[in-house]
């Protein structure tokens, strides 16, 4: 039998992590030279929350990404900050996200 299995961790924040030993994962190399490994499936959904609206946060939506993201990555940012960081990435093509045309 298999030894992995899956974990749940409490994180600083207070919230929990729940880590997929099978999940498919996505490298993140920050500044410092730190590297996390983040689920796919993961990202994809804070991204979504991120970009959920331009003109005003729906149901707490883009503040649970701002603080997941702030949680995840040590930081303290607010939603443009992140937005900014990950349009300069590269982000958008790789998880083909699509800001909407004004």
């Amino acid at each position: 039998m298999s030894e992995l299995k899956t974990k749940v961790t409490k994180t600083k924040g207070g919230g929990f992590l729940i880590e997929n030993p099978y999940a498919s994962k996505i490298k993140f190399t920050c500044a410092n030279g730190d590297v996390l490994e983040v689920p796919e499936l993961s990202i994809r959904l804070i991204l979504t929350r991120l970009y959920c609206s331009y003109t005003r946060d729906i149901c707490g939506l883009r503040r649970s990404a701002v603080t997941w993201l702030n949680d995840l990555f040590e930081e303290k940012h607010t939603y443009k900050f992140w937005q900014k960081q990950f349009k300069e990435n590269g982000c958008f093509e790789a998880l083909k996200i699509r800001e909407p045309k004004f």
